[in-house]
């Protein structure tokens, strides 16, 4: 499953989401993840919720949760427009 959507840090608790129509959301921690794919002790389809927002020194963003830090890029945000 391919994102329709891109993804910029914005603070520890909050990301900013826009969609291909080029609409803006702004996401305030908690919000919901789905895994994209066994990650981590994650299964595929498995849903967690986001607790703090962080980068890495190389501006990867991260989701800090109460089970780990975890790589953006392995989740779908769940959110609608």
């Amino acid at each position: 499953m391919e994102q329709d959507y891109t993804v910029s840090y914005c603070s520890h608790n909050s990301i900013l989401i826009v969609n291909s129509l080029g609409r803006i959301r702004q996401l305030y921690t908690p919000f919901r993840v789905t895994c994209r794919e066994d990650y981590l002790g994650l299964r595929k389809g498995m849903s967690i919720y986001v607790d703090e927002v962080g980068v890495t020194e190389q501006d990867e963003l991260l989701f800090i949760t109460n089970s780990g830090i975890y790589a953006h890029s392995h989740f779908t945000i769940v959110a609608s427009f």
